[in-house]
């Protein structure tokens, strides 16, 4: 009687529990989650709200593999569904894409710094890389407040550069690079702050990817209406600009030589032509090697050689006249003949007879 009368009062301990269990969950609904602006629509999947809980580290996976299935799936979805909300709480001013990336950076702090608590043992040189800016991403991680969830950005240890090795070591690694693009995501909202109403501008599926999203320190302001960063845009511009340098140095460098190879062209044919004027073996093709040649027709006929050209004058003198007259030669050694014509005397010593005409 004793022992049966112990395991009844046993049962009634072990259903008033379950009783006592079933009650609290139906005060505290959402017990285990991740936080989210109270009256989200994002509450159901996120399973957390309110002030009073904050993101822990049961819902946090830490490999690739495993955003796929369990937790990490749940993690994805909540995540994707706080990044495109627009919803905003009036009085606290907090936003579902503000606790979208806290607890993006929980999840990162938790995977490479394991803290504030430890998820996974794995092992990778990663978390030597991204050391520099620890302390920056540890800040207020364990006891967040909703009006100072950016207040991390502005500490002395959040270095770009760090973060461009942090994101570059974790993009290597096979399987934790979700963790390197949420590290750029937390980074980019730092350098571009969402403003309230606004969804996120990088879309969640480019962030739960084995593809690494461009550094932010590369992109532009965005506008109010752009969703997604044009990569492409990005990645021509300097290619485009670099190309039509070279075509401007190339079509300069081909006018010069030219106008060059022409200056040098017009400076040879003048100093052929000055050489020409300059040389004295040089003659047209009426003229000699040693001036004007002779003119051995005048001179073949019987009148002698000479500078010129002779005739015979109506009295029956022979003259030379052309370029010049030699008065070392007599002017005809040919005897001319001619009826009735009488020899010369002197009649005076300015002329002959011949120069003095009979009376008519």
């Amino acid at each position: 009687m004793v022992g049966r009368r112990d395991r009844g009062l046993q049962s009634s301990r072990v259903l008033a529990m379950v009783v006592l269990a079933v009650w609290f969950s139906s005060l505290f609904p959402a017990v285990l989650g991740l936080k989210t602006t109270p009256g989200s629509p994002c509450t159901d999947i996120c399973g957390k709200t309110g002030t009073t809980s904050n993101t822990t580290s049961s819902e946090i996976t830490c490999l690739d593999s495993d955003f796929d299935t369990g937790k990490g799936s749940d993690f994805q979805k909540c995540i994707s569904c706080q990044l495109e909300s627009k919803h905003s709480d009036s009085g606290t001013g907090e936003t579902d894409v503000d606790w979208a990336l806290y607890n993006l950076r929980f999840s990162f702090t938790s995977c490479v710094f394991n803290h504030p608590a430890q998820v996974t043992n794995t092992t990778s040189p990663c978390p030597v890389a991204c050391d520099g800016i620890r302390t920056a991403a540890e800040y207020d991680i364990g006891k967040p407040d909703s009006n100072s969830l950016d207040n991390w950005c502005s500490q002395p240890s959040f270095a770009d550069n760090v973060v461009n090795t942090c994101t570059f070591c974790y993009n290597l690694t096979s399987n934790q690079v979700y963790q390197a693009n949420f590290l750029e995501s937390i980074r980019y909202n730092c350098h571009f702050q969402t403003p309230r109403g606004h969804a996120f501008n990088i879309a969640p599926s480019r962030i739960f990817t084995q593809v690494l999203l461009p550094s932010s320190m590369s992109l532009t302001t965005p506008g109010a209406n752009s969703s997604n960063v044009n990569l492409g845009v990005v990645i021509a511009l300097p290619i485009l600009g670099f190309i039509i340098i070279l075509l401007a140095v190339g079509a300069c460098c081909f006018f010069f030589i030219r106008h060059r190879r022409k200056r040098v062209r017009e400076n040879r044919m003048t100093n052929q032509l000055y050489a020409r004027w300059n040389d004295p073996s040089m003659g047209t093709p009426k003229q000699g090697n040693g001036g004007w040649p002779a003119h051995d027709a005048y001179a073949a006929g019987g009148y002698g050689t000479g500078q010129g050209f002779g005739f015979v004058d109506n009295d029956g003198r022979g003259q030379e006249v052309g370029y010049g007259h030699d008065y070392s030669k007599h002017g005809f050694p040919q005897e001319i003949n001619e009826s009735g014509a009488l020899p010369p005397h002197a009649v005076s010593s300015h002329g002959t007879e011949y120069d003095r005409k009979p009376p008519l």
